[in-house]
């Protein structure tokens, strides 16, 4: 079963856009997708080791993400891949 996970990148502010919004169906998988997908897009802001030190919220109620800069960019939760930022439209 896909699951929403939140990789906690920055936890200064943890609900904000320096983390990572990934459906899985493991933690480890969600890191794997995310750090593919970051490579594929070029960012070199957050590493690999970043995001296998990250905590993992799993399940996470996207109604508890920042409302002004996360809701409103993120892409599909129920699919699987990063829905935020949005690399999966």
């Amino acid at each position: 079963m896909l699951n929403r996970y939140w990789l906690v990148i920055c936890p200064e502010n943890r609900r904000g856009p320096k983390n990572l919004g990934v459906t899985a169906f493991t933690a480890i998988q969600a890191k794997t997708i995310a750090k593919e997908e970051l490579r594929r897009l070029g960012w070199q802001h957050i590493s690999d080791d970043e995001v296998d030190r990250a905590e993992v919220v799993e399940n996470i109620n996207i109604t508890e993400l920042d409302q002004n800069h996360v809701i409103p960019n993120m892409g599909v939760v129920a699919r699987q891949g990063v829905w935020f930022p949005n690399c999966n439209s």
